[in-house]
């Protein structure tokens, strides 16, 4: 069996233990719920529009598939990434297992690689579903709708996005060993994160600083929030009425974005095999 092969076992195995767990499965009902949720919602405006916006809302029909496919995107998704990512590693030490499949024939770096590749198809399956869900929605009960031609761009932009904290989470697996202290770091960073961008964006609203926002971008939730929506804006799509949603950006804010989720990502994921490389092979742990 060669160095792919043994890598692809471990993504497939990768993949029936993820779907095992409820707390996923759970997870991604739950982010199915919000899109359907924002889809009644999206469905109440359209059909009983306030006085003095129907013109508005009738030129969203055609480009609500955007807002139910970058509905779950900066919260749910992140989530997601997280528990996929998080119990990844940890799990396998957490259960003894790892000290089993390290003594097959397969080398440090296939089984990283294979973890790592395994969790991350999974979550670009779910990313799949979600986007194949609010789409299908859209054309179902807003039909039709514009520029589908898009829908890959703005799939592979989550995709992308969500690679930082998926390798957050990833990362905190292997060097914490513990699932529940893995998960706790990832969305701890991820608030943390989240509630300094928002000081920010306040201060800069009160001061009128540039260097506050300027602060706030190189703060993981910026890139990994707002790249789809970039990405989105870049493609020329423009939904009226929500245009504040997508915003006006410069081109260099996509370039900044992606380049910061590049090396966040990187960085993250060299932490982890450099852990387990130099690290012995691990025991059970109580």
């Amino acid at each position: 069996m060669n160095g792919l092969r043994r890598v692809a076992v471990i993504i497939g195995y990768e993949w029936r233990r993820a779907l095992a767990k409820k707390k996923f499965l759970a997870m991604v009902i739950l982010v199915f719920a919000v899109q359907i949720t924002g889809f009644v919602i999206f469905n109440h405006l359209l059909t009983n529009s306030p006085m003095g916006l129907e013109v508005p809302l009738e030129q969203i029909k055609p480009l609500i598939w955007t807002l139910e496919v970058l509905a779950p995107q900066g919260f749910f998704t992140v989530l997601i990434a997280i528990m996929i990512g998080g119990g990844s590693m940890s799990e396998e030490y957490e259960h003894g297992t790892a000290d089993i499949i390290l003594s097959k024939p397969i080398s440090r770096i296939e089984y990283v690689a294979g973890k790592y590749l395994g969790g991350l198809s999974l979550f670009s399956f779910v990313a799949a579903l979600t986007t194949v869900l609010g789409v299908a929605l859209s054309i179902a009960f807003f039909s039709p709708q514009e520029s589908l031609q898009f829908v890959p761009h703005i799939y592979l932009a989550v995709v992308y996005s969500n690679l930082v904290f998926l390798s957050l989470a990833f990362m905190f697996g292997e060097v914490l060993r513990r699932t529940s202290l893995a998960l706790l770091s990832a969305i701890g960073v991820f608030i943390a994160s989240t509630v300094i961008s928002g000081i920010l964006a306040v201060v800069h609203m009160i001061t009128q600083e540039q260097i506050y926002l300027d602060v706030s971008k190189w703060l993981p939730d910026w890139c990994v929030v707002n790249f789809p929506d970039f990405v989105t804006k870049e493609l020329n799509i423009n939904v009226p009425l929500l245009g504040g949603m997508f915003g006006s950006t410069e081109e260099a804010e996509i370039f900044l974005a992606g380049a910061l989720i590049a090396v966040y990502t990187i960085v993250f994921v060299v932490i982890a095999v450099v852990r387990i490389i130099r690290s012995d092979v691990t025991k059970k742990t109580a």
